[in-house]
């Protein structure tokens, strides 16, 4: 019975070891939809409050390598596909025309602990959208791990918007005609704006190329809109269910042994 409680406490112990190691190779990489390069934009000060850093983006650059929220480099790319838009103003913080961009951040009008990881002014106050309004806007999330699936949390936000919801959508490859997924979210009317909601889609494999072909554009006629987006790794379970299932047996020999 000896032997058969030492490999009792080593299964458990390594069991317990899987499911605390298994989570912590999640990896979560911020992107914030504008840049202190950016028109009317600001960047998000790394940390932000909540101790995370992000990916503040701005037009005509393809961005390598980009920090998780951890401020470890990472394999994934990121390049946008279509034209693109960048601008705060009727945006959650107003009217930015006046004075510098900065000084309007404490405007932003969101409720940070509704919107989670997203909920940083900085983040919010800015956007991206298709220049020509009648034209989806087209990017492409690159060198991911073809191991594993991914969750994608959309925040979008503006006032007057001609479409008032936004769809984001994942497709198949470069063509945008097989679509994988997609989900709505309101983003915006009149003098309303979009504060405490986002929209998701989980577990979404990578595509061809290990790449995710990502759409945003109005759900009737015009573009969308992005202020942020949160981009997260989940392992495969199966290597865990795998191994477990190997020491089983082992575990039934040794009892036959004992007795």
């Amino acid at each position: 019975m000896k032997y058969q409680t030492t490999w009792l406490a080593l299964l458990i112990a390594i069991t317990s070891s899987l499911a605390i190691t298994n989570p912590a190779k999640a990896a979560t990489v911020l992107f914030d939809f504008g840049s202190n390069g950016s028109f009317r934009g600001v960047s998000v000060p790394n940390p932000d409050p909540n101790g995370n850093y992000w990916n503040s983006l701005q037009t005509g650059v393809f961005y390598q390598n980009v920090v998780d929220t951890t401020n470890t480099p990472t394999t994934i790319d990121f390049g946008f596909s279509t034209g693109v838009g960048t601008d705060s103003y009727n945006g959650p913080a107003g009217d930015t025309s006046a004075g510098t961009p900065a000084s309007h951040v404490p405007d932003t009008d969101i409720d940070t602990v509704a919107l989670g990881i997203l909920g940083v002014k900085e983040a919010a106050f800015d956007y991206v959208t298709n220049p020509s309004d009648t034209q989806p806007l087209r990017f492409e999330i690159q060198q991911l791990d073809p191991t594993q699936k991914y969750k994608l949390t959309f925040f979008g936000s503006h006032k007057f918007t001609i479409d008032d919801t936004t769809n984001y959508s994942i497709y198949s490859d470069n063509t945008y005609t097989t679509l994988v997924a997609s989900v709505n979210l309101f983003v915006g009317n009149g003098t309303l704006h979009n504060r405490d909601q986002v929209a998701v889609l989980d577990n979404i494999a990578p595509q061809v190329g290990n790449i995710l072909y990502v759409q945003v554009n109005g759900a009737t006629s015009s573009s969308g809109y992005l202020n942020s987006l949160a981009l997260q790794s989940v392992p495969e379970p199966g290597a865990t269910v795998l191994l477990l299932g190997g020491m089983l047996p082992l575990v039934g020999m040794r009892r036959r042994r004992t007795m």
